[in-house]
This record gives C-alpha cells, structure tokens and sequence, in this order.
C-alpha cells in the first residue's frame, strides 16, 4: 500500500511517545515493503521534503500565529486565538491536499493533528482517500489535548472545548475506521459521541523495541523509586513528592531515594525543586530512558489525568523495573495489580503512600517483581505486532471506501 502518515512532530522535532511510535511505524511499514510519506509541520517559511532513517517526510510551514514546539509559555489571549484558527485551519488543509494530489496514497493515516486541524480531515474527504484516525490523546475533544484543568478531570467537555471543537463529531463520522491507543481514549471519545459512527474501529497498543534488563539501584542506597516525565501537576509529580516524603520520614533504615528525571514549565519546576530537593530527593533533569531506568528499583506513574497509554510503563516493564501507578486512562491495561505492579486510586487519600509501603515493606521481593514485570512486557516490545494491525486497518478502511 501507498500510505500517507500525517502528525503535527516528526523526529527531529519529537514532543513524546506519539512521535516515537509514528517513526517505528513508518520504519515497520516500509520493512514489509509498503510506500510510506509522513506529513508533518515546521517552523520554517518554505515546504521542504527530507528522507529521515529511510522515510520521505514532507514539512510543512505552520499557517497559524507561532510554532507549537518552540517551548515558549503563550499569555491566555494568544494560545485561544490559535486554538480558534486551528479549530478548522483551511491554509493546512490546502497544503496537505497538495501533498495527497502529489503522492496519491492509498490511504491516509492520521495520528495528533495540532497545527493541522479538522481541515486535514477535509483535504483527504474531498478526494476521496481512505482515512485512519489513530488517537493518542483527546485533542478531537479538548484543543489542550488533556481533558484536564483547574486540577480536575473533566467528565465532559467544557464549555470553551465546546466551542473549538464544535461539528467534530459530525464530520468525525466521515472517517473510515478509528484506532485507540488504548481502550481507556477510545471509549472517551465514543462516549461524546466523536467516532461513534465510524465503522472500523479497534484497540491497538503501542510497542516499542525490546529493551535490556535494568540492573536496579547501586548497592547500599535502599529502595530507590523513579519518575520520568513532564513535570507538571497534571503528571501528578508534586503528589507524589509530598508522599515519598511522608513515607521516607517513617521508614527509617534501609533509605528510601527518590529519583526525578525531566523538566517542566520553569516556575512549577523551580518551585519543587525548593520544597523538595535533598538528600534523598534528586532532580535529574532530562537523562536517556535507558539510563534512568538502570538506576531505579521501582517506577511510579502517579498521573493525575487520564493518561491514554503512557508510555513510561511499557519502558519500564520493558525493562524489568515493576510500576506503581494511577488506575487512569489506560494505564489498567498495561498494569496488573500485585502481578507487574501496583494500581491506586489517585482521589483516595493515602492510596499512593500506601503503595510506597508495600514496596518498601518487601524490598526483598524486588527480583520476583522485575522477573514479572519483564514478562508481562512481551507485547509491548512486539513491533511487528503493532505494524501489522496499523497496516490491517488501513487496508480496512480502503475497502469500506470501496463498499
């Protein structure tokens, strides 16, 4: 098959696991012999097409009032005023029409649309072409992509996602076939109605490849915990550093460590950072995955959102290291509770201290823990797996469209 990826990123430009998944994708799709073009966006003022690892990528100029990866914090007036245009942004639905004219694919998958809006839907309907819509997160319900404000989770759409998003439910039920990254995302979506018309729908899991075994925390430094990842409220980071602290405090001897790898916005970060930072609290910053996990015992996922499928527990389970985590979003799927990890409830009080001392309590069952956990991740390394299903579902919706 011809196949057409569409993302807002594509390496070297990369925001999270989404653009990770989409090169392993795009790189498994060409192994089996198939043509793929990825269609991306840029911060420069001219379209180019560059090959990345074997894979034609076209970028194009983003039309809209600044680019979304420069890292810069926007005020209020600004980051609505791109939402409103990225509601239905007509000069990129153009612009991909353009690339589809030119590379005639016969279907177009497409994965996060920030920058290019619902107008890329309308490029591949107006010529006919099979469409795949692949949900990492809830940007078809919330421009923020979270679902999550003000500390909460929002059990529908508020008024202003009401709003950007309004008629994407009607013109999602063009769409020839959905897949979810997890059930938790796509069931979010089937539930306000967006997609619920779509006929081929599926649940498909990430994979990425096989990682090594994670030798755990340097002898003599006690149990060490991990987090990596955004540091942001919505990640949980600032619950979870109060609990550990609680915790460490009444364990006592061996020592707890707790070990933070990432960066977030500056005043959050610093601010943690301030309260927290010490003897057995330490600040990485950003450090290879595979690093990271070398050095923990146990990984803790405390999101506070919805997460979809995060990718931080298919890493670490991939790496023999056991997870404490959220019973949010997807992450139930990845996670069996007192198999390969430990599940709370995040709106329990005490429920994330409470696993901190299960683990504490046994650290002489870690190796039966990581022996678990490795186990458990098989399919999460299992590309082949993944690729195929994309694959599958594209070839699916070519044929709904022939119906």
């Amino acid at each position: 098959m011809r196949i057409l990826l569409v993302n807002k990123l594509y390496a070297p430009d990369v925001a999270g696991g989404a653009e990770i998944t989409l090169a392993n994708l795009a790189a498994g799709m060409l192994a089996r012999g198939h043509t793929v073009r990825v269609a991306t966006t840029t911060a420069a003022s001219e379209a180019s097409t560059e090959v990345v690892d074997g894979v034609e990528v076209t970028r194009l100029p983003l039309r809209n009032l600044y680019w979304h990866h420069d890292g810069v914090r926007r005020g209020p007036l600004q980051r609505l005023l791109w939402h409103a245009r990225d509601r239905r942004n007509r000069a990129m639905g153009q612009a991909l029409g353009r690339v589809i004219d030119d590379f005639r694919p016969d279907a177009v998958a497409f994965h996060n649309l920030a920058g290019f809006s619902a107008a890329a839907w309308e490029a591949a309907f107006a010529r006919g072409v099979p469409t795949v819509q692949v949900l990492h997160d809830y940007y078809h319900l919330c421009p923020r992509s979270q679902l999550f404000r003000d500390g909460r989770n929002c059990k529908v759409p508020c008024n202003s996602c009401g709003v950007l998003r309004q008629g994407r439910s009607g013109a999602s039920s063009r769409i020839d076939a959905v897949i979810g990254v997890s059930r938790a995302v796509l069931d979010a979506h089937l539930r306000q109605g967006v997609f619920a018309q779509v006929p081929v729908q599926r649940v498909v899991h990430n994979a990425w490849p096989l990682a090594g075994p994670a030798p755990g925390a340097a002898p003599g430094h006690g149990l060490t915990f991990g987090y990596i990842g955004a540091l942001a409220e919505w990640k949980g980071v600032g619950r979870l550093l109060e609990a550990f602290a609680r915790v460490a405090r009444e364990t006592g001897s061996p020592p707890m460590r707790l070990l933070l790898a990432g960066e977030g916005e500056r005043g959050y970060e610093a601010a943690l950072r301030a309260r927290h930072a010490g003897a057995d609290v330490e600040f990485l910053g950003r450090v290879p995955a595979a690093d990271f996990y070398r050095r923990v015992d146990v990984c803790v996922v405390p999101s506070l959102w919805h997460d979809p499928l995060p990718s931080v527990v298919f890493e670490a389970l991939l790496s023999g290291v056991p997870v404490l985590a959220s019973r949010r979003g997807g992450i139930p799927e990845m996670v069996s509770h007192g198999g390969n990890g430990l599940l709370f409830d995040p709106d329990t009080e005490g429920a994330l201290e409470t696993g901190l001392r299960a683990f504490a309590a046994e650290p002489g069952g870690l190796a039966a823990w990581k022996q678990r956990a490795r186990a458990s991740a098989v399919p999460f390394g299992d590309m082949a797996r993944v690729v195929a299903a994309h694959v599958e579902v594209c070839e699916a919706a070519a044929a709904e469209r022939r119906a």
